[in-house]
């Protein structure tokens, strides 16, 4: 047992030097890239063929950057409020911002009276926003809003 022992002790010097003069992975690692190849029915397509594919919106993910809300409009600006909430309510819409900035396709996605859903349509309608991007160039970005009208709001 003592001499697996010194053993051990004595050859732990020449393991620890040995570790650090060898690499940790060799020199002939392959390098690996990805690419994107364009599919060989599409590479007879004219360069205005594929700006015109291209006008359609976007997701946000890599190389996409989310529009960003500069202006928005109080619920019911302008028009008489005749109702008051008595809990909280929330309005889920869709839509896509253009290359504008402009709220563009909205529907309601989750509804909660008619009423109210036509004056969250109306005020999100005159939103304005940063255009989403993408590659740095400005995009059509879908977005999906959550439009919470709080308890004692007046509509």
């Amino acid at each position: 047992m003592t001499r697996t022992i010194a053993a051990i002790l004595a050859l732990a010097p020449a393991m620890l030097l040995a570790q650090t003069k060898t690499p940790a992975q060799p020199s002939s690692t392959p390098i690996l890239q990805a690419a994107l190849l364009q599919p060989v029915a599409f590479a007879d397509l004219k360069s205005s063929d594929n700006a015109a594919a291209n006008t359609g919106s976007v997701r946000v993910s890599t190389g996409v950057v989310a529009p960003q809300l500069v202006r928005s409009v109080d619920l019911g600006a302008g028009q008489p409020r005749t109702h008051v909430l008595a809990v909280t309510r929330t309005v889920v819409l869709e839509m896509t911002v253009d290359t504008a900035g402009n709220p563009t396709n909205l529907r309601i996605v989750q509804p909660v009276d008619p009423a109210l859903d036509q004056k969250v349509l109306a005020a999100v309608s005159q939103f304005h926003y940063k255009p989403g991007t993408l590659n740095g160039l400005p995009a059509a970005v879908p977005v999906r809003l959550r439009y919470v009208i709080q308890q004692g709001s007046a509509y």
